[in-house]
C-alpha cells in the first residue's frame, strides 16, 4: 500500500532539479536559509520517495547519490543539526520537510552498506531528538503530527534491534499520542486513496510496524498497553476497505500466526469487546471502490480474519476445548476452576446477528463447531425468538437452530489420547446440542398446531433434525459402550470399575432418550396432522385431475405429508414406546396402493417399516388378493432405484428371516430375490418398470405356494426330511457299491447331518421347505409353465452355493422331469442353435451345473430357422435411436429367441450397442441372457470374440466390461465344466470375487467348495490348473475378507472354508499319501500324486484343515534315500516338508502349541545333501535358517545340532545367494563356523564375484572371507584387492555422470567403514584409486551423511602423518566450496529442550568431522587460506554441540598456525555471515561500534546466553585442544560455547567497539560475571580484566538504565576486599555471581516481578556479603501475591549455584538443605519447585565432598528413603534413585581419595 509521500512523489513530474553529486547534499545540508532550504529539501525529498518506493536500488543514478552522500557522512551530525536548527529556529515551513528527510533517509539504509548509518541515526534520534517528537506529537497541525509518525515507523522498521529500544524508551502516554487513533478527515471524498492523509492511518502503521518488526516479547508488551494497539481496532469499522485489509493482514501473519506470543495474550487483547468492534464491520457488506477499476466488501475482510481467529482451535483465540465434558476434563493447573475453555467466545457470539447477515451465521456455526461447549451456554444466553409465528424473522430463527442442531457429532474421547473416561458428559449438555429448549415441547407444539403451512412445515423440519442427531449421538455413545464391553477383555483391567463406567454409560444414553422424549411434542399431534393432511391432499389431487390448476396445493400437502410421515419414522426408530402407548395403528400408515407412492415418500414408509415389530405379512393386503409379501416383491421387481431396491431387499429379508419359510438360514433369501425373473426395459420418465408377463406369472406363482404353505407348514417340512432321508441312502448305497473308502468317510461327513434323524436338534434343511410346496403347485400351473420352471431351475442352480452335496437338489431335478410336458419339450436338436431353452433345456442346464459334468446333446442335425438373427443385424444397422424403451424391448425379445450361433457372429456389435446406445451400461440382457444359455449351448469362453481377450487390462475394451459383468457363478460353471482355468479365465473369477459384498463371498466360496467335493466324491479326473485355480480363488477370497475389515465376517468366512469336508478330505489324502511312503508303498491314485503334487503351493489352507505337527512328524520318518529313485515324488515330498515346517514356524509367533520337532532341522540337511546340483531348494531353506538362528527362535538349544548341520550342508550356496546381492539375517558367526566345517574358500568367491554387489551382506561375506585366512600375507593381498575393487564400485555407483543399476543403502557405507578396522597398512592402498573415490563422493554424493563418515574414517585411515598439502586442499576445497555445504551443515533447533537451543544432523556431524580430519592433517591450509573460514562460519552456532566445538578447534588451530588474527571474521557467524562480512568489509563498517552492537550482538539469543552462565562450569577453561577426533558427549548440556565468546568479548571490549547496553542486553555481562566464580585461575583473570576495562566503558556510556547498573557493579567491586593483596584474583561464589547477573536483566526490564525484590536488595548496603546466598531469606519466606514464582526464582538461582564444595559451605550458612528439606515434604510444594530442588541435589550430590557432609551432616539417606517411600510419583522416584546413586559414587570417590592421600 502507497504511503502519502509515496503518492506526493508519483504524482511531481520528473525535472532536472535532482541532485547528481552528494557534494550537493552536503551543501544543502549547511544551508541555514530557509527560504532556499524549503525548495532544496522538497527536491531531496521526492528523490529519497523514488529511490524507496519499490527498493534501494544503487545502480539507479539517482539513487546512487544518496548512496554515496550516506557513505560520505562520517555521522547523522548534518541530518541531527538540520533538525536541531529548524526546531531551534521554529520554522514552521520545515517542520514537515526535516523529519520527512530524516525519515526517508532512514528507509533509504536499510542495506547491508548503509545499515550502520541508519542504525546511528536511529540511535541518535532516540537517545538525544526524542523530545522532537513528543513536541511534534502534541501540536496541533496534523501534518506535523504525520511527519513525526513516520520518523517513528521508519525507526521501528529499520531493524528487530530499534524497534524493541524504541518501545522500551518511547512514552506511550505522551500529550496528544493516542488521541491519533481516532483523527479522520471529515470532509466527505470520493477519493478512495483519502485514507492516506489521515492521522489515524500514520497511527495505524506504526502499531503495525511493531507487529512486523517486533520479536515475541516486544509484540507481547505491545498488546498489553492501554490504548495503544486497542486505538486500532476500537475504530476500525470506520475505516478504508484498503486500511482494513492491512490491518487484518499484517495482524494475522505476524501476530495470530507468530507461535512464540503467548496464546493467553492473544486471547486478553482480543476481548470479546473488541471482536464486537470489529463485527461492526458486518454492516458494511456492500462493494467499495478501492482505486481504479477495482473493488472490495469490507465485509469479507473481517469475516475471513474472525473465522480464521474464532473457529480454528489452536489458532487465535480459539482454545481447544474438551466437547461435551465440563471444562476441567482438560484445563491446566490454573484455569481448572473455569468453566470454560473459550470464555472470549462464548461472550463474543450472542452479540453476533446470525439471522440478519449470512456471514454473522456462517461465523456462528463454524465456532460452535470447533467449539461445542459453547452451544448450551449459546442457547441460554441467545436474544432469538421461537414463538411460531408466519415471518421471515422466526423462519431464519428456526434455520439457524436447524444448521446448529445439525453439527457433527464432537469426540467423545477424553483429551487427546483417544481413550473414553468412565464418566460420560451431563445429559443436560447432550439434549442441549440435539433439541435446545428454546424451541422444546410448548413451542413445537404451537408450531405443529398452527394455522400457516409453512410454518408447520418448518417445524417438522426442525424436529426431524433433532432426531438425525440423537441417531448420531446414540451411535456414537453405543459405540463407547462397545470399545468398553471389549476392554473386559484385556488382562489387568479394573472389572469392577469398567462395569461401574459401562452403566454410566448406559444410564446417560437413557436419560438423554428420556430427556428428548419429554421435549418433543405428542405422537397424537404429528398423527393429526398426517390424517388431515392426507386427507386434503387426496381431495386436491381429484380436484386437480378435475380442473388440472391446483398443482401447487396438491405439492405443498405431499411435502407436509412427507415430513409428517418422516418424524413418525423417526419417532418409531427412537422412540417406539411413544407410538405403542398412544395406541396407533402403524397399519393406518400403509397406503392401500404401495406401488403408486411417490419414490421419497415411498424411501421414509420403508424405513418405517423396517423400524415396525411383529407385523404380520402374510395376510392379505387391503382391498387386493395377494399378500403383503408379493407387494414388496413386486416393488423389488419394478422400482428403477437402487436404494429403495435395497431398501425392498432389507425388509423382504427382516420379514421373512424369522419366519418358518427360512428360519433354518437367512442368508437363502438373497438366493430366491435373485433368481426372480427382471424386466431391462427402462422408460425414461417412468417411476418404476412395467411388470412382464414372465414376472406377474411368477409372482402369482410364489404368492399362492405362499399362502398353500402356511395352511401346512409341517405337511412341507415332513416332505423335505423325508427327501433328505431317500437321498441320503440312494448315495450311500451307490458309494458302498463303487467300494471308495475316502469317498465313504467324505460322504459321511457330508450327509451326517441328515443321516440320524432321531437327532432332529442337529438337522438343519438344506433349503427352504416352500421349494417342495413350489414344486407341488407346479403340477396346477397351466399358463407360463416356462416362466415358472425358468425360475425353479435357476434357483436350483442358485441354491448350489448352500449345499455340502448337491444330490438333495438333484431329486428335485428328477422331479421336474418327471413333470415336464411333452408339448414343452424339444428333443433332437443342438442347443447350440434352439432359438428359445424350453423345459428340457433349462432342467438339463441346472442337471449340468449340479453334476459338474458336461451332457452330450441327443442330435445337432435338427435347426430351427427363425428370423431372430436378421432382426437383431436391422436393430444394430440403426445409427440414431430416438425411442431407447422401444430399441430395448426390441432387443430383449430379439435375445429371448435369439440361437447361439447366431449371436456368436454379433457379440461384439451386440455388447457395443447395449453399451452405447441401448443404456445398459452393465449389459443387463445380455448377461442374462449368457447366464441362461451357457454352459449347455457349449462353454461360455467358446465365443470367438471372448477368446480373444488377452488381459483384463484394457479399460476401453468393450467386451472386457462385458465379462467383468457376468456373475460370479455363470463364470466358475463355464469353465469347471471344460477345464478352462486360463489366466484371464482366473483373473475375471478374481475380479467378480474382488467386486462381492461379504454375503455374495461366502455364497461364491461355497459353490466353489462344493463343486470340489463332488469332484472328490464322483472320482472325477480333476487336472492342476483347476485345482490350483481353486486354491487360488480360496485364498483370494480370504485375504478380501480380511482386507475389508469385516472381522465378524472374515472369522465366519474363515470356518466355512477350513471346516468344509472337501478341504479336510485333500489333508486326508496328504496324510495317507504320506503313510503310504513312510510304510514303503507308492501312492497309487492320480488323485493322490496330484494334490501331493500341489500341495507345498497351498500349506497355508491346508495346515488349518488338519494336525500339521503330526503330518510333519510322518513327513520326517520317510526314508529319503529310497524316495531318490523318484525324481519327482522326492522333489514333492521335500518341498511339502519344508513348506509345512515353514507354515509351522510362521504360525509359532501368535501358536505356542506350534513347534517343531527336534529332528527338523537334521531331516531337511538330509534332502539338501541329496539335491545340492540344485539350488531351487535354497529360496525354502533359507528362512528356515534365519528363523532358526534369530533371536525369537525359544527353542534355539533345542535345534542347535541339526540347525548346525543344516547351515553346514547350505553354507556354500548361502554364501554364493548373499554374493549374488541377497540379503539374509543369517548370523555371521555362525555361517563363518559352517564355512569352516565345509571347507568353503570364501575368500575365492568373493575374489571371483566381479562386479560385487553393493548390499550390507556381500560385505559382511567380504570380512567372512578375511576372517577365515589364516595367513597373514594372503590377508593382505585379499583385503587390498577387495577393498580397491568395494572403492570403485562405489565410485561408479556416485558418479552422476555414468549410469548405474546398483543403489547403495546407507548401511552398506557404514559395513565397509569397519573394514578400517581391520589390521592392515591402509596407506598402501592404491592412491588413485582412493582419490577419484573421495573426490566423485564430495562432488556427487555430499548429502549422504553415511557416506560422508565413511569418507571420513577412510581419511583418517590412508591419510594419517600425511606431509604433502595435495590432495588434502582439494579435499578441503570441494568440500567447503560445494553448493550444498551450507545448507546441509546449517544446525537445526531443538525445541523439546528448556530453551531453544541448535542441534546437529547427521549431515552436518559427518561433513563437519570431515574437515576437521583434514584440516588437522594439514593445519597450513586454512592458516594460508583464511578466504576458505567463511563458509565453515556459515555452519557455526557458537554453541557446545559437536560440530560446533570442531568448528571452534579448526578456528583456533587456524589462528595458532597463522600470521594475522581470525578476529575480524569471529565477529559475525551464521547462515549469510559470509555475504554479510564482504559487504561490511567492503564498507569499511566491520569494526564498528554500530555494526558490532547490531550485527554482533543481533546473533546472541539472550535466552541461551542466561541459559549459559546459569550452567557455567565450575572449572571452565579457555584451552582449545588440537584433538584430531572430537568425540561427543551426549550427558553434556548444549550452551553457547563460553571458550568462544569470553575470548571474543575481551578483544571487543579492549577495543572499546561495543554498545555497553547492548551488551548487557544480550547476557554478555552477565556471562563475564560468572566466569569470576569458576576455578580456573586463568579465566578468572580475563572475567576480571573484562570487569575492569567494562567498568571504565561505563563512564562514557549513556543509556537510561546506566546509573542503576553502575551502582549495582559498585557494590559487587566493594565486596572483593583481598585483591589487590592476592597474586591471584579471589574467587567471587557463584550464589553471588548468578544473582549478579540476574540483576542486569531485571534493572533492564523494570517491569519484571522480581525488580521490587532486587532494588531492595542493592540499595540495602554498598556491597553485598559473600558469605551468603543474596535475597534468599526475603525470597523463600515471602508472603506477596507471587510468591510462588518468587520461591521459584531463587531456586533455580540455588541449582545454579552449586558447584563446588565453597559453594556447599555457603549453603550451609543459611541452613538451607534443612530448609529445602523441611520445604520439600510440605504441601506448599509444587511439582515445579520440586523439580527445581531435585535439580538442585543432583548438582550438589555430584560433586563428592558435597555428597558426604550431606551424608554425614544433612541426614541424606533418610530423606531419600523418605521420599522413595512416600512418594506417589515414578517419575519422582527414578529422580531420587539417581540422586541415591549418584551419592553413593560420590562418598565413593571421596573416601578413595582420602585412602590415597
Amino acid at each position: 500500500m502507497a504511503t502519502k509521500e509515496e503518492h506526493d512523489g508519483s504524482a511531481a513530474k520528473e525535472s532536472a532539479d535532482v541532485f547528481v553529486d552528494p557534494n550537493q547534499i552536503h551543501h544543502v545540508m549547511q544551508l541555514r536559509d530557509w527560504s532556499v532550504l524549503v525548495k532544496a529539501l522538497s527536491i531531496l525529498r521526492t528523490q529519497l520517495i523514488a529511490a524507496v518506493k519499490v527498493r534501494v536500488d544503487p545502480t539507479i543514478p539517482t539513487t546512487r547519490v544518496l548512496v554515496e552522500y550516506v557513505q560520505s557522512c562520517n555521522d547523522p551530525s548534518e541530518l541531527v543539526e538540520l533538525w536541531d536548527y529548524q526546531n531551534s529556529a521554529n520554522i514552521q515551513n520545515l517542520e514537515c520537510l526535516v523529519p520527512d528527510v530524516i525519515s526517508l533517509f532512514i528507509r533509504l539504509c536499510d542495506t547491508p552498506i548503509l545499515r550502520p548509518f541508519g542504525l546511528e541515526l536511529c540511535q541518535t534520534i532516540m537517545q538525544r531528538r526524542i523530545h522532537y517528537i513528543y513536541r511534534g506529537l502534541s501540536a496541533t497541525s496534523i501534518a506535523k503530527c504525520q511527519s513525526m509518525f513516520r520518523i517513528l515507523v521508519a525507526i521501528a522498521s529499520f531493524s528487530q534491534t530499534t524497534t524493541r529500544e524504541l518501545f522500551q524508551m518511547f512514552n506511550f502516554q505522551t500529550e496528544g499520542f493516542l488521541r491519533a487513533s481516532r483523527y479522520r478527515q471529515s470532509k466527505n471524498s470520493k477519493n478512495p486513496n483519502r485514507f492516506l492523509y489521515d492521522l489515524r492511518t500514520s497511527f495505524v502503521k506504526f502499531v503495525l510496524a511493531f507487529f512486523i518488526h517486533g520479536d515475541a516479547e516486544i509484540k507481547r508488551q505491545v498488546l498489553s498497553i492501554k490504548g495503544f494497539a486497542h486505538g486500532v481496532f476500537m475504530h476500525i469499522h470506520e475505516d478504508a476497505y484498503q486500511l482494513i485489509e492491512e490491518i487484518l493482514s499484517v495482524t494475522y501473519e505476524h501476530l495470530i500466526m507468530d507461535s512464540l506470543v503467548p496464546r493467553s495474550a492473544k486471547a486478553f487483547f482480543f476481548s470479546p469487546y473488541i471482536l464486537e468492534k470489529m463485527a461492526k464491520i458486518y454492516a458494511r457488506g456492500e462493494t467499495e471502490s478501492i482505486g481504479g477499476n477495482e473493488t472490495g466488501v469490507p465485509a469479507d475482510l473481517v469475516h475471513h480474519f474472525l473465522i480464521s481467529i474464532c473457529s480454528v482451535p489452536g489458532v487465535g483465540v480459539c482454545f481447544p476445548d474438551a466437547g461435551w465434558y465440563p471444562a476441567t476434563a482438560l484445563a491446566e493447573e490454573e484455569t481448572k476452576s473455569d468453566k470454560l475453555h473459550n470464555r472470549v467466545l462464548a461472550k463474543f457470539i450472542p452479540s453476533l446477528k446470525p439471522t440478519d447477515d449470512m456471514r454473522q451465521q456462517e461465523l456462528l456455526v463454524k465456532i460452535l463447531a470447533a467449539c461445542p461447549e459453547l452451544v448450551q451456554g449459546y442457547w441460554q444466553k441467545t436474544f432469538l425468538t421461537y414463538e411460531p409465528r408466519l415471518s421471515t424473522k422466526w423462519l431464519a430463527n428456526v434455520t439457524l437452530l436447524q444448521k446448529i442442531t445439525h453439527l457433527p457429532v464432537p469426540p467423545l474421547y477424553y483429551g487427546n489420547d483417544n481413550t473414553y473416561p468412565s464418566e460420560p458428559p451431563e445429559a443436560e449438555t447432550i439434549l442441549d446440542n440435539i433439541l435446545p429448549n428454546v424451541f422444546g415441547r410448548s413451542l413445537s407444539t404451537k408450531g405443529l398446531q398452527h394455522a400457516s403451512a409453512l410454518v408447520r412445515y418448518t417445524t417438522l423440519i426442525g424436529i426431524s433434525v433433532s432426531f438425525q442427531k440423537y441417531g448420531k449421538v446414540a451411535e456414537a455413545m453405543r459405540h463407547v459402550i462397545s470399545v468398553l464391553e471389549k476392554s473386559q477383555e484385556y488382562p489387568g483391567t479394573n472389572e469392577a470399575k469398567l462395569r461401574q463406567s459401562i452403566t454410566a454409560w448406559r444410564r446417560c444414553l437413557e436419560n438423554v432418550r428420556e430427556g428428548l422424549r419429554r421435549r418433543v411434542p405428542e405422537i397424537q399431534i404429528l398423527n393429526a396432522i398426517y390424517n388431515q393432511v392426507t386427507n386434503k391432499r387426496d381431495s386436491a389431487t381429484q380436484q386437480q385431475q378435475q380442473q388440472q390448476d391446483d398443482a401447487e396445493i396438491v405439492a405443498q400437502y405431499q411435502m407436509l405429508e412427507d415430513a409428517a410421515f418422516r418424524l413418525i419414522r423417526y419417532y418409531q426408530a427412537h422412540l417406539p414406546e411413544i407410538i405403542m402407548e398412544s395406541n396407533i395403528d402403524p397399519t393406518h400408515f400403509i397406503p392401500v396402493d404401495l406401488l403408486s407412492i411417490r419414490p421419497g415418500s415411498l424411501i421414509h414408509l420403508l424405513e418405517f417399516l423396517l423400524d415396525l415389530p411383529d407385523f404380520q405379512w402374510s395376510s392379505k393386503a387391503d382391498k387386493t388378493s395377494f399378500t403383503h409379501i408379493t407387494t414388496l416383491l413386486t416393488l423389488y421387481l419394478q422400482t428403477p432405484y437402487k436404494h429403495i431396491r435395497d431398501l425392498t431387499g432389507r425388509l423382504i429379508n427382516q420379514t421373512l428371516a424369522d419366519s418358518f419359510l427360512f428360519r433354518h438360514d437367512a442368508e437363502e433369501i438373497d438366493l430366491w430375490l435373485a433368481a426372480l425373473p427382471q424386466n431391462f426395459v427402462h422408460h425414461r420418465h417412468a417411476q418404476s418398470l412395467s411388470m412382464t408377463e414372465q414376472q406377474t406369472a411368477v409372482l402369482k406363482f410364489l404368492d399362492d405356494c405362499i399362502g398353500r404353505f402356511g395352511k401346512a407348514q409341517y405337511k412341507y417340512t415332513d416332505q423335505l426330511v423325508q427327501l433328505v432321508t431317500a437321498a441320503d441312502q440312494t448315495y450311500l448305497l451307490a458309494v458302498e457299491d463303487r467300494k471308495r473308502t475316502l469317498a465313504t468317510s467324505l460322504s459321511a461327513t457330508l450327509l451326517g447331518e441328515t443321516e440320524d434323524m432321531t437327532d432332529m436338534g442337529a438337522y438343519t434343511h438344506p433349503f427352504s421347505p416352500l421349494l417342495l410346496t413350489l414344486f407341488e403347485n407346479l403340477r396346477f400351473v397351466k399358463d407360463h409353465k416356462r416362466s415358472v420352471i425358468a425360475f425353479l431351475t435357476k434357483l436350483i442352480v442358485l441354491l448350489q452355493s448352500k449345499q455340502k452335496a448337491p444330490y438333495y437338489l438333484l431329486a428335485l431335478c428328477d422331479r421336474l422331469r418327471a413333470m415336464e410336458d411333452d408339448e414343452m419339450a424339444t428333443s433332437n436338436l443342438d442347443p447350440h442353435a434352439i432359438p428359445q431353452y424350453k423345459t428340457a433345456e433349462l432342467i438339463h442346464q441346472a442337471e449340468m451345473c449340479l453334476k459338474q459334468c458336461r451332457l452330450s446333446p441327443v442330435s445337432s442335425a435338427k435347426r430351427i430357422e427363425t428370423d431372430a438373427e436378421a432382426n437383431l443385424e436391422a436393430l444394430l444397422s440403426q445409427n440414431n435411436v430416438e425411442d431407447v424403451a422401444a430399441a430395448q424391448q426390441q432387443m430383449v425379445d430379439i435375445l429371448s429367441v435369439l440361437p447361439v450361433s447366431a449371436l456368436d457372429k454379433h457379440l461384439l456389435s451386440v455388447a457395443e450397442n447395449c453399451q452405447t446406445k441401448l443404456g445398459w451400461t452393465n449389459f443387463e440382457p445380455l448377461v442374462e441372457y449368457l447366464s441362461e444359455r451357457h454352459p449347455l449351448a457349449r462353454s461360455l469362453f467358446d465365443y470367438k470374440e471372448i477368446q480373444a481377450i488377452e488381459s483384463l487390462d484394457d479399460d476401453h475394451s468393450c467386451m472386457v466390461h462385458l465379462m467383468k459383468s457376468i456373475p460370479f457363478a455363470t463364470l466358475f460353471h463355464n469353465a469347471w465344466i471344460d477345464d478352462r482355468f486360463t489366466p484371464v479365465v482366473v483373473s475375471l473369477l478374481t475380479h467378480a470375487i474382488d467386486t462381492m459384498s461379504p454375503r455374495q463371498l461366502k455364497h461364491s466360496l461355497s459353490c466353489l467348495l462344493e463343486h470340489l467335493a463332488v469332484a472328490l466324491l464322483t472320482d472325477t479326473s480333476i487336472s492342476a490348473s483347476l485345482l490350483k485355480a481353486c486354491f487360488d480363488l480360496l485364498r483370494h477370497g480370504l485375504t478380501v475378507s480380511q482386507a475389508n475389515d469385516e472381522h465378524a465376517s472374515w472369522r465366519k468366512l474363515r470356518s466355512l472354508v477350513f471346516d468344509h469336508p472337501s478341504i479336510k478330505e485333500i489333508f486326508a489324502i496328504l496324510s495317507s499319501s504320506v503313510q503310504q511312503l513312510e510304510h514303503g508303498t507308492h501312492v497309487e491314485r492320480p488323485f493322490d500324486a496330484l494334490f501331493l503334487n500341489l500341495a507345498h503351493q497351498y500349506v497355508d489352507l491346508l495346515a488349518d484343515a488338519g494336525n500339521t505337527t503330526v503330518l510333519i512328524e510322518s513327513l520326517l520318518t520317510l526314508d529319503y534315500k529310497g524316495l531318490r529313485k523318484d525324481a519327482g515324488l522326492f522333489d514333492d515330498v521335500s518341498k511339502l516338508l519344508v513348506a509345512l515346517v515353514s507354515e509351522l514356524r510362521r504360525r509359532s509367533d501368535t501358536d505356542a502349541t506350534a513347534t517343531l520337532p527336534p529332528q527338523t532341522y537334521g531331516v531337511i540337511a538330509e534332502i539338501w545333501q541329496y539335491r545340492q546340483a540344485s539350488n531351487r531348494l535354497n529360496n525354502d531353506v533359507l528362512p528356515l535358517l534365519e528363523y532358526g538362528f534369530s533371536r525369537d527362535n525359544a527353542n534355539l538349544a533345542d535345534h542347535a545340532a541339526s540347525l548346525s548341520a543344516l547351515l553346514t550342508t547350505c553354507a556354500k550356496p548361502i554364501v554364493q545367494y548373499m554374493l549374488d546381492g541377497h540379503t539374509s539375517s543369517i548370523s555371521l558367526v555362525a555361517l563363518a563356523e559352517a564355512c569352516q566345517k565345509a571347507n568353503v574358500d570364501v575368500a575365492a568367491m568373493v575374489e571371483k564375484k566381479k562386479p560385487l554387489p553393493l548390499t550390507l551382506s556381500a560385505v559382511g561375506i567380504v570380512r567372512l572371507g578375511y576372517d577365515l585366512l589364516s595367513e597373514p600375507t594372503e590377508r593382505d593381498r585379499y583385503l587390498q584387492s577387495t577393498f580397491e575393487h568395494i572403492l570403485q564400485q562405489l565410485t561408479t555407483e556416485m558418479d552422476s555422470s555414468k549410469m548405474s543399476d546398483m543403489e547403495v543403502v546407507d548401511d552398506v557405507y557404514t559395513a565397509v567403514s569397519n573394514l578400517l578396522d581391520l589390521e592392515f597398512h591402509w596407506r598402501s592402498l592404491d592412491a588413485e584409486t582412493v582419490r577419484d573415490f573421495i573426490l566423485t563422493a564430495l562432488l556427487d554424493n555430499i548429502n549422504n551423511a553415511k557416506a560422508m563418515t565413511f569418507v571420513g574414517d577412510l581419511v583418517k585411515a590412508v591419510y594419517q602423518e600425511y606431509t604433502k598439502v595435495e590432495p588434502i586442499e582439494t579435499y578441503l576445497r570441494r568440500t567447503l566450496e560445494h553448493e550444498q555445504f551450507q545448507t546441509l551443515t546449517a544446525s537445526s533447533l531443538d525445541e523439546t529442550k528448556e530453551v531453544v537451543v541448535p542441534c546437529d544432523s547427521a549431515h552436518r556431524v559427518a561433513i563437519i568431522r570431515l574437515v576437521h580430519l583434514l584440516h588437522f592433517i594439514q593445519p597450513t591450509v586454512l592458516a594460508e587460506h583464511y578466504g576458505l573460514l567463511d563458509p565453515i562460519l556459515t555452519s557455526y552456532s557458537a554453541t557446545t554441540t559437536l560440530s560446533d566445538r570442531r568448528i571452534l578447534e579448526i578456528l583456533m588451530s587456524t589462528e595458532r598456525h597463522g600470521q594475522t588474527s581470525i578476529m575480524a571474521k569471529m565477529l559475525l557467524w551464521g547462515p549469510g555471515s559470509d555475504k554479510q562480512r564482504q559487504t561490511l568489509a567492503q564498507a569499511g563498517t566491520l569494526l564498528q561500534a554500530s555494526t558490532i552492537s547490531v550485527e554482533t550482538f543481533g546473533l546472541i539469543d539472550p535466552g541461551l546466553m542466561k541459559y549459559t552462565f546459569t550452567h557455567f562450569p565450575a572449572d571452565a577453561s579457555l584451552i582449545v585442544h588440537d584433538d584430531a577426533e572430537t568425540v561427543a558427549d551426549e550427558t553434556q548440556v548444549v550452551t553457547y560455547d563460553y571458550r568462544f565468546f569470553l575470548p571474543l568479548f575481551a578483544n571487543l571490549i579492549a577495543s572499546g567497539v561495543i554498545d555497553c547496553r547492548k551488551f548487557i542486553e544480550c547476557n554478555g555481562l552477565g556471562l563475564v560475571l560468572v566466569a569470576l566464580s569458576t576455578t580456573n585461575e586463568d579465566t578468572r583473570k580475563i572475567g576480571y580484566q573484562m570487569m575492569d576495562q567494562f567498568y571504565v566503558m561505563l563512564d562514557t556510556a549513556a543509556f537510561r538504565e546506566k546509573d542503576q547498573i553502575v551502582f549495582l557493579l559498585d557494590g559487587l567491586r566493594n565486596s572483593i576486599t583481598s585483591r589487590s593483596e592476592a597474586l591471584v584474583p579471589p574467587r567471587i561464589p557463584a550464589a553471588t555471581c548468578i544473582c549478579v547477573a540476574h540483576a542486569l536483566s531485571v534493572i533492564l526490564h523494570p517491569g519484571h516481578y522480581m525488580a521490587p525484590h532486587v532494588l531492595k536488595w542493592l540499595t540495602q548496603s554498598s556491597s553485598f556479603d559473600l558469605d551468603y546466598i543474596p535475597m534468599f531469606a526475603p525470597l523463600f519466606t515471602s508472603s506477596s501475591s507471587g510468591h510462588k514464582r518468587e520461591r521459584l526464582w531463587l531456586l533455580r538461582v540455588l541449582s545454579s549455584s552449586m558447584r563446588t564444595f565453597d559453594d556447599y559451605q555457603v549453603f550451609n550458612r543459611h541452613r538451607v538443605w534443612d530448609v529445602l528439606g523441611t520445604f520439600y515434604n510440605s504441601v506448599a510444594a509444587d511439582d515445579t519447585s520440586k523439580k527445581a530442588i531435585i535439580e538442585i541435589m543432583l548438582q550438589a550430590t555430584g560433586i563428592p565432598d558435597v555428597a558426604v557432609e550431606l551424608v554425614k551432616q544433612n541426614g541424606l539417606l533418610a530423606w531419600i528413603y523418605q521420599v522413595l517411600a512416600l512418594s506417589a510419583s515414578s517419575q519422582e522416584r527414578a529422580s531420587w534413585q539417581t540422586i541415591l546413586k549418584q551419592t553413593e559414587l560420590g562418598t565413593k570417590k571421596a573416601n578413595s581419595r582420602l585412602s590415597i592421600r
